[in-house]
């Protein structure tokens, strides 16, 4: 159990800077990853999250639920402030009607790992993005 806390403790604290250093080995020599297989994406993003999960404690949860008017302006923010932006971007840009589309449905879509990655690198309050993502998928029907 002891081997399974230090493997725990180390992709804790060095979550972000392995983040960064694949992004970056990916971005300037992209040759180095070209071994990855895009059925692996799913799997891989399941590493991060629960790389991400790893830094995260049962107390950060109980912050979430004691504070659900965050939760609101963050759900609200989602489905009101997000497609609004998106249709501004896009017609700022003259998106053909059906490209628009699709821009505005992604601006829709609720965060996920990605999302909740930048929070986590920008020092942000990961329960809280977690949490409003959790929020999110489970809002809009399916």
């Amino acid at each position: 159990m002891k081997v399974l806390e230090k493997i725990s403790d180390f992709f804790g604290k060095f979550m972000a800077i392995i983040v960064l250093v694949v992004a970056a080995l990916a971005l300037f020599a992209p040759g180095t990853c070209l071994w990855l297989q895009t059925s692996w994406v799913n799997y891989l993003l399941m590493i991060v999250m629960f790389g991400m999960g790893l830094t995260l404690k049962l107390e950060d949860f109980k912050l979430v639920f004691t504070r659900p008017k965050d939760i609101i302006i963050g759900c609200l923010s989602q489905f009101t402030i997000m497609p609004l932006l998106a249709f501004i971007l896009g017609k700022v840009f003259n998106l053909d009607a059906a490209l628009l589309a699709g821009v505005v449905l992604v601006g829709t879509c609720p965060g996920g790992t990605s999302s909740n990655v930048i929070t986590y690198l920008s020092n942000g309050d990961v329960a809280l993005s977690v949490g409003m993502t959790s929020v999110n998928t489970l809002l809009p029907p399916s």
